[in-house]
């Protein structure tokens, strides 16, 4: 669940030549505490399309090359922290980062109306942030499309974790790497067995595939490694792309020979954004 930074080629709209602006900071409100994010204005007169980008666990301040690559091309690019990660208040939880995504679109439309075009809002994410996107796009019918990238599925972890003894024990000792510095990532009272507890209670709730039915009124592109020691592909992302096939969800599917690395991916999610995101 490690961050994972992506790259991906230049994406081209009207008035890329103009002079891009440097990252702006803001804050947004989400259940009890405050979410710090960046924003990247994209180049280009009038209200913008928008990509909310949920990087990998935990989210911290840097700008992952993509932002402005897409910031170049024409979009406006929003960089929120999770609660309980970086510079944000709060605890991370999964019920918590569910609520960011949703209390990051809901800034957007609101606070950043005038810049942004509200009717045009995507999601993107990467490992843990591919998790987040599609649940926040499953939850809001509004969302224009989602990129998922080499997303991890908290509810086959959470699943996983339960029944699981080696399992368990690998993913303790990377989850208390993190909660040792809490300047990355602070887990609350409970420390990561709450936070993995609460995973475990909810995990078939968090499951992705049991969301398919309600993506279809997305474009959505997902990206999984066969060789994927993360988010292994037969239990994170054939299960989804089976859902959704099931579900008639409007989706396109690449599967690559690498691991959890989704610039294997960035060509294509490139493609998809131009192709499939905010068409009328």
């Amino acid at each position: 669940m490690k961050s994972h930074i992506i790259a991906a080629a230049l994406l081209s709209l009207p008035g890329s030549a103009l002079a891009q602006q440097p990252a702006r900071e803001v804050s947004i409100r989400s259940g009890d505490a405050t979410l710090s994010a960046r924003v990247l204005e994209g180049v280009g007169e009038g209200a913008r399309p928008a990509i909310i980008l949920f990087n990998g666990f935990p989210a911290g301040p840097g700008i992952p090359r993509i932002a402005t690559e897409l910031q170049a091309g024409g979009y406006t690019v929003l960089l929120p922290q999770y609660r309980g990660t970086g510079s944000s208040g709060g605890v991370v939880s999964v019920r918590n980062s569910r609520e960011d995504g949703a209390a990051a679109v809901a800034w957007l439309k609101g606070a950043e109306a005038e810049r942004v075009d509200t009717a045009r809002i995507g999601v993107l994410g990467v490992s843990y942030g591919g998790w987040v996107a599609l649940q926040t796009a499953a939850s809001d019918p509004s969302i224009g499309c989602v990129v998922a990238l080499v997303p991890a599925d908290m509810g086959v972890i959470g699943a996983r974790w339960a029944i699981d003894a080696e399992y368990r024990s690998a993913w303790k000792t990377d989850l208390d790497g993190i909660a040792a510095e809490p300047a990355a990532a602070r887990f609350g009272p409970g420390g990561v067995d709450a936070f993995m507890a609460e995973a475990v209670a909810d995990a078939d709730r968090h499951r992705l595939a049991a969301r398919a039915s309600d993506l279809t009124a997305h474009p959505i592109f997902i990206a999984g490694g066969r060789r994927d020691p993360a988010a292994p592909f037969a239990e994170h992302y054939a299960p989804l792309v089976q859902a959704l096939r099931t579900a008639k969800a409007p989706f396109t599917a690449l599967e690559f020979n690498g691991g959890h690395n989704p610039s294997e991916a960035a060509a294509a999610a490139r493609s998809f954004i131009e192709r499939s995101c905010f068409v009328a």
